[in-house]
């Protein structure tokens, strides 16, 4: 065989070859693209408020999404049983639609357990009634009356000879802890008063209730209303005040009588893994989760 004979064969299996490759290349399967660790690596367990609850929820999922090596559980059952959680040191955060009470912050101190404190967004206490309830506001001092049981009827209030069903939320909740210091002042809840452990009871057993009343956080009342379950009622200050339905433009502008800050609190200042995850809370995206859930940003 001839020198160019051999030269031309072997560039016939070279090109051969190539095709081959490029063929088998061309056919794999694309892999998924592999999440990259961040570097950030441990666990996060946050506990406490039901109001808190989904919006939490959605923060844990989008801070596991971007640090795959992290794991973070979130629990509600209310914003005491957060705040207890986190001084029995069994919660690295606790969710909280309050404040931290005196007895809270005494316990704390005897524990010498510095609480740090940092707001995470607003929210409205929104006041819902069955659908077919004609009445469309209230004032505080109507509230104050029905919640301690000395308006029976929603006749006394121009609406249908109809008993009243107070609901409210359990003794762990910010929001019944709230709720009696916005509305009831000094007074106590009467003993009539229906208390559930979850905004979703109060919203279902208003929804089944002709004569039920119930407060719950806005997106709660929001989401309940816009299936057409229960009805938003506008409040007012006072009987010279114009009621105001619980709008962000209304919260934010702390027009509303109802309005919150809620929380979370930590131990101590925040630091590694729970510092982290504060920073992303307050961050853009983190505030953008706030407004998507139904609540209203911090800015």
């Amino acid at each position: 065989m001839s020198a160019g004979k051999k030269a031309l064969i072997g560039l016939t299996i070279i090109i051969l070859i190539t095709v081959i490759i490029i063929i088998a290349v061309r056919s794999k399967p694309l892999s998924p693209p592999q999440q990259q660790s961040s570097g950030l690596k441990g666990k996060l367990v946050i506990k406490g408020s039901d109001t808190l609850l989904p919006l939490a929820q959605a923060w844990a999922e989008e801070f596991m999404r971007r640090h795959p090596d992290v794991s973070v559980s979130v629990t509600g059952g209310g914003s005491g049983v957060g705040i207890a959680a986190l001084l029995d040191g069994t919660c690295d955060i606790a969710n909280a639609s309050r404040n931290l009470t005196k007895s809270e912050a005494e316990r704390a101190k005897s524990l010498g357990i510095q609480i740090h404190e940092t707001k995470v967004a607003i929210d409205g206490i929104s006041v819902i009634v069955n659908p077919q309830n004609p009445i469309n506001s209230l004032t505080i001092s109507q509230l104050k009356d029905i919640y301690t049981g000395r308006i029976k009827s929603w006749k006394e209030l121009g609406g249908q000879d109809l008993k009243i069903t107070a609901v409210g939320r359990d003794t762990p909740s910010g929001t019944y802890e709230l709720f009696k210091e916005k509305v009831l002042g000094e007074e106590n809840y009467a003993p009539t008063v229906l208390n559930t452990p979850s905004n979703n009871q109060i919203a279902m057993t208003v929804s089944q209730d002709l004569g039920a009343i119930g407060y719950v956080g806005v997106a709660y009342a929001d989401k309940f209303a816009k299936s057409g379950k229960v009805k938003i009622i506008a409040i007012a200050k006072d009987k010279s005040s114009s009621p105001l339905l619980p709008t962000k433009e209304n919260i934010k502008s702390e027009k509303y009588p109802l309005y919150r800050y809620l929380f979370n609190y930590t131990r101590e200042e925040p630091k590694g893994i729970v510092k982290e995850y504060l920073d992303f809370v307050l961050s853009p995206e983190g505030q953008k989760k706030v407004e998507e859930i139904g609540y209203i940003p911090l800015k």
